[in-house]
């Protein structure tokens, strides 16, 4: 998956139109644990990355989900 692809797909489940590597994704109207479920399942399926709930906190940006698989 390039990064692009990965970008809009964390965008479409975010649902907002754009992200970018810098995006503190945490910080998006609407973020919440259904998200943040979201996102982890995302990981999962389409990357084969499985994070903790410990290391999932750490990251604060598209960019630094991007680098963790």
């Amino acid at each position: 998956m390039t990064r692009e692809d990965f970008r809009n797909r964390v965008a479409a489940v975010l649902e907002v139109p754009q992200v970018e590597d810098s995006t503190r994704f945490r910080e998006l109207p609407g973020w919440c644990s259904l998200q943040a479920f979201g996102l982890l399942v995302m990981l999962e399926n389409d990357r084969g990355v499985r994070l903790d709930a410990a290391r999932f906190a750490e990251l604060e940006t598209v960019g630094e989900l991007y680098e963790a698989g």
